[in-house]
């Protein structure tokens, strides 16, 4: 009769540190994952902001001027700006 269990105690006792080593590296690797999707929503909304920031700059000083002011190429706030406003027109 063929068994899946190890014959010796020591031989379950290092089946038992490779499950237990393996579940904290699982558990690390969930709680690493939390952290980046944190991350992420913190990046997303600051890339909200400067975006809002931007578009404001653009209104106040113009497409031109702003994309001076901020050394970005004007196609950039350009396409910034109709993303903008083709969000809010839906």
């Amino acid at each position: 009769m063929t068994t899946d269990l190890p014959a010796t105690e020591t031989a379950r006792a290092r089946l038992r540190a490779a499950q237990k080593a393996e579940a904290t590296a699982l558990r690390e690797v969930e709680a690493a994952d939390r952290v980046r999707k944190r991350a992420r929503g913190t990046l997303d909304e600051a890339e909200a902001s400067l975006r809002d920031a931007q578009l404001e700059l653009v209104r106040v000083s113009g497409l031109v001027r702003a994309a001076l002011l901020l050394d970005v190429p004007v196609d950039k706030l350009r396409s910034a700006r109709r993303a903008s406003d083709k969000a809010m027109s839906s």
